[in-house]
């Protein structure tokens, strides 16, 4: 590895920033179905909770979960936002998962 090689938790930071955006419950579907979004709670940083997860942290990740701050959407909750057709959240794709927050 070169000296000015860039450590990989930021690489995954800037590769998040790169992909972060609006998305709604249409291009949501498919990862609901599969059970695969997660909410992120407004008081955490969306990039810094795909980092953490990208990079296994998971003393950060439980701390989140178990705060609640992390977690999978209610059944409620999805069919509240299928009678939201204009709503948005703010996402980033951690493969296999969908982080949404807002």
């Amino acid at each position: 590895m070169s000296d000015d090689a860039i450590p990989l938790p930021r690489a995954i930071r800037t590769r998040l920033e790169e992909i972060r955006g609006p998305v709604d419950r249409e291009v949501l579907s498919p990862h609901l179905e599969r059970d695969a979004v997660f909410l992120v709670a407004p008081g955490v940083d969306l990039i810094e909770c795909g980092v953490a997860i990208a990079m296994d942290d998971v003393e950060a990740v439980r701390g989140w979960i178990e705060r609640g701050q992390l977690r999978r959407p209610s059944m409620a909750e999805r069919r509240q936002w299928a009678n939201e057709p204009g709503r948005r959240w703010e996402s980033v794709v951690v493969q296999p998962f969908v982080l949404i927050q807002g």
